[in-house]
């Protein structure tokens, strides 16, 4: 049976990324493949591929990375009277970024384990 639909956003108990793309007003990326047009390694004309998720993945992680050390100078700076804020934004940027390496190692897994396969 083939994929026919990639979602960025995880349902877990701990980090539902749904919950925060709906909260921060960003779209998951969600990639669309049709089973009439599916062919190996090719991507259908106007949908986006893997590289493009990636791309987007990286960076939406890379906003909230600065997002969260805006927010750290801004409380240095005395502009943020509300610490919350700031350790919310934070540890946002931190649970994205370990999604990022998390997703990245299993790529890089999956990757090697074709790799080691006898043709």
């Amino acid at each position: 049976m083939p994929i026919t639909s990639v979602t960025t956003s995880v349902a877990s108990p701990e980090f539902q990324a749904s919950k925060l793309f709906e909260e921060k007003g960003v779209a998951p990326r969600t990639l669309t493949v049709p089973p009439s047009e599916a062919q190996p390694g090719q991507s259908p004309a106007g949908a986006p591929g893997f590289e493009d998720l990636v791309k987007g993945f990286i960076s939406d992680v890379n906003h909230l990375q600065i997002r969260g050390g805006r927010a750290i100078d801004a409380l240095a700076a005395g502009e943020v009277a509300d610490v919350h804020q700031v350790t919310v934004a934070v540890a946002e940027a931190g649970m994205a970024l370990d999604l990022l390496l998390q997703v990245r190692n299993r790529v890089t897994e999956a990757f090697q384990e074709i790799m080691r396969l006898q043709v």
